[in-house]
């Protein structure tokens, strides 16, 4: 039985946006266009979260200005409301996008500025567009990766994901199996620890990073093969890493620097991890991926790795399981 529905509740979860699969669009008389059509390419860039310095530089700028330097302006979403935010006139565009992100969970990724109908270079400063006290500045979704056009899904206010986004052969259901405490290796004999709680839904990557796929091997001790790593899904957990350094399992509190996040520990990853309803049941979702050995560090013993470079994670399937909760249905009819 196909998974696209179930991946596509996660996906519309994780992208804040619906998708539909193909068959819905057909079933329902929807209007199909390719570039609503989403990609591998955009999931790799804007659903891994990449950590950055920068926010941290923009929170110790702030520390050093005064109240009169400040000036309020009101940024208008997606939908048309206004959000009051105080900047100076001195920070640049990309320090706003950063506050902007902190303050209304859009992926900076996904976004550009526009004030008096241009476009906002991130480079430049506040100042030298003028904006000044009162202004409104857009927020608009930009082209990302590929064919796909967020712009697109934006304005039919859905996309689409087809059977070829899902790679079938390779799933593997772990939710009802334990650890026996066999061990199993991946990429230079590194541990791998499975998934065992979680149902793995592959995705389509078989050639997607060119013609060379051993980095997908399963031998456990060749040099191409990639070890395997999981990253949480939940957005509003990123600002807290970025701001604060990751969380960890007893509540310290470090940075490991710029770079993607991800950890080879499910269990550890299950606490960024997004929930999501589908037909009815609450599940929670991580990706699972493999990473260049020679790409990442390793901190804490190993159990937290970070890897500067985007192209050195891939993401290769997606981890599901049902949330079990006493909490009764109608609260989280609310929150969700």
């Amino acid at each position: 039985m196909s998974q696209l529905s179930l991946v596509a509740s996660a996906m519309s979860s994780i992208l804040d946006i619906p998708v539909k699969t193909y068959d819905e669009c057909i079933a329902n008389g929807y209007t199909i266009s390719p570039e609503q059509i989403l990609d591998l390419n955009f999931i790799h860039n804007n659903s891994l979260m990449y950590v950055r310095n920068e926010v941290n530089e923009v929170e110790d700028t702030f520390l050093t200005f005064t109240t009169s330097n400040l000036i309020q302006i009101f940024v208008i979403n997606l939908s048309g409301d206004s959000q009051a935010i105080f900047v100076d006139p001195h920070n640049t565009v990309l320090e706003l996008k950063y506050i902007i992100q902190d303050k209304l969970e859009y992926d900076i990724k996904l976004i550009r500025l526009e004030f008096a109908n241009r476009r906002l270079e991130d480079h430049r400063t506040l100042r030298s567009y003028n904006i000044q006290q009162g202004d409104n500045v857009h927020i608009s979704l930009r082209l990302l990766g590929g064919n796909f056009n967020m712009d697109s899904c934006a304005i039919k206010n859905y996309c689409i994901i087809t059977e070829d986004f899902l790679d079938p052969k390779y799933d593997y259901n772990f939710t009802n199996l334990k650890d026996d405490e066999e061990k199993y290796y991946r990429g230079k004999r590194v541990l791998y620890r499975r998934p065992y709680g979680w149902e793995r839904i592959a995705l389509n990557v078989s050639r997607k990073y060119g013609h060379d796929d051993r980095w997908l091997g399963c031998v456990g001790n060749s040099p191409y093969e990639w070890p395997v790593s999981y990253h949480g899904t939940k957005k509003e957990c990123f600002n807290a890493i970025a701001g604060e350094g990751y969380r960890l399992d007893k509540g310290k509190r470090f940075s490991y620097g710029k770079g993607i996040y991800s950890t080879p520990i499910i269990e550890i990853a299950e606490g960024y991890a997004k929930v999501f309803k589908h037909n009815g049941t609450l599940y929670k979702a991580v990706f699972q991926n493999r990473v260049n050995p020679v790409g990442f560090d390793e901190h804490k013993g190993g159990k937290y790795w970070v890897t500067p470079n985007e192209k050195d994670i891939r993401p290769y399937g997606l981890c599901v399981k049902k949330v079990q909760t006493i909490i009764p249905q109608f609260f989280y009819d609310l929150i969700l």
